[in-house]
């Protein structure tokens, strides 16, 4: 999570005048995936440089940013090792979920 922190606020840092929130960068993400033809030269470039840099896929990326998503208690629980990162992953897919709580110990 302090990865995809650190991500956020630099494109956030690149990129000021977009305002962009972790769902806006989530929603960018997808559209350099899906339709690179259509998304902006100046975010697929930073998403390029991120993940030359980091040398992470563009899923793992995206995955990443998704935890940040989750309530503070689940991110808490997370950090603290009493819920696996990839339980983490499949509550943030997950969120819109109405029994979300139910389908989930955390």
């Amino acid at each position: 999570m302090d990865q995809a922190k650190g991500i956020l606020a630099y494109i956030q840092a690149r990129h000021p005048d977009k305002g962009y929130d972790v769902g806006g960068v989530m929603s960018e993400l997808v559209n350099v995936m899906r339709r690179p033809d259509l998304a902006s030269e100046e975010i697929a470039a930073t998403f390029a440089a991120i993940l030359e840099i980091s040398g992470k896929s563009i899923r793992t990326l995206y995955n990443g940013l998704s935890l940040l998503k989750l309530p503070p208690e689940i991110q808490a629980a997370i950090r603290a090792g009493n819920l696996p990162v990839s339980q983490g992953y499949l509550i943030a897919a997950n969120l819109d979920c109405p029994d979300l709580k139910n389908s989930f110990e955390f």
